[in-house]
């Protein structure tokens, strides 16, 4: 034994105490509950992204099957999966009796636009989910 090991109480072949490994313990336990938190959050937003995912491509596939709108005001509905969407129509005002400044671009007379909107509704953990996609289509009842 040295000296400096005679002053502190220990040899060299000690190894750690009681407390010591119990405190090591806790300190790991603690970093891996919070690496599980991590995992399970991330797992989550996966599961949320993923249906975000599948509800825009169904308010896309709404919106490209209905490129035109045939009847004015138009209200569609219905289910795919868990998943609930609407479609609805209405006429875009007539920029006729609006003035534009001389640099403005004219806007295009005399075709008749509808706004098409499409709402995708699903449910989630705490509240109802919900897409809402907006677009101008021309409508085709009167082009005709």
């Amino acid at each position: 034994m040295n000296h400096a090991e005679a002053r502190s109480g220990r040899s060299a072949a000690s190894g750690f105490s009681l407390l010591e490994t119990l405190v090591a313990l806790v300190i790991l336990s603690l970093a891996l509950g919070a690496l599980y938190q991590a995992a399970a959050g991330a797992t989550r937003n996966i599961r949320v992204a993923e249906q975000y995912t599948r509800a825009v491509a169904l308010a896309e596939s709404m919106l490209s099957e209905h490129s035109y709108v045939v009847e004015p005001n138009m209200s569609l509905a219905g289910e795919f999966e868990e998943f609930t969407w609407q479609v609805l129509s209405w006429p875009v005002p007539d920029p006729a009796g609006a003035t534009a400044a001389e640099d403005d671009p004219l806007p295009v007379q005399g075709l008749p636009l509808q706004y098409l909107q499409v709402w995708v509704r699903w449910p989630g953990p705490s509240k109802q989910r919900e897409l809402d996609l907006l677009t101008v289509v021309p409508f085709r009842g009167l082009l005709e």
